[in-house]
């Protein structure tokens, strides 16, 4: 497992430095209460992106893939939505009816359809749950620090 976490940050780290393309995430900070919906916003600049995937981090612990896609359109999985429009260039993560256990970090990357590997602009979307109250933050990184324990 440390070898393929390896990996993938030697991975992003490459085509951050390599690449232009820049991913954004929104919204900087919101708050709901627990049982509310949310929206997660992201935005790339480059017409070429082959396919978005949206990650989640839990505290202490690796990233995990909630979904990729490749085209436009609705994926759903669970409790979770995500909307994909390649003509915006920006897709949409929906987390329906939040709990506790939603309290993560997300984030969004994309590969380009030049067989690159994905880009992250190393922003981190960090969601946290209170008793009732969720917070959501956003927060920039450096390349590697949001990938460390």
């Amino acid at each position: 497992m440390d070898k393929f976490v390896s990996l993938l940050i030697f991975w992003l780290q490459l085509d951050c430095v390599s690449s232009k393309q820049e991913v954004n995430q929104s919204p900087e900070v919101l708050t709901i209460k627990e049982g509310h919906s949310l929206f997660l916003n992201c935005s790339y600049t480059d017409s070429a992106i082959y396919t978005l995937q949206w990650y989640r981090q839990d505290p202490g612990k690796g990233l995990t893939l909630l979904l990729i896609q490749s085209s436009p359109g609705v994926q759903e999985t669970g409790r979770i939505k995500a909307f994909f429009d390649k003509t915006s260039r920006h897709s949409a993560l929906h987390i329906a009816s939040a709990q506790l256990s939603d309290s993560a970090t997300y984030l969004c990357a994309v590969r380009h359809s030049a067989q690159q590997p994905p880009v992250n602009n190393t922003q981190t979307l960090q969601l946290r749950l209170q008793p009732h109250v969720l917070f959501l933050k956003l927060r920039n990184l450096s390349p590697l620090r949001g990938f460390q324990n």
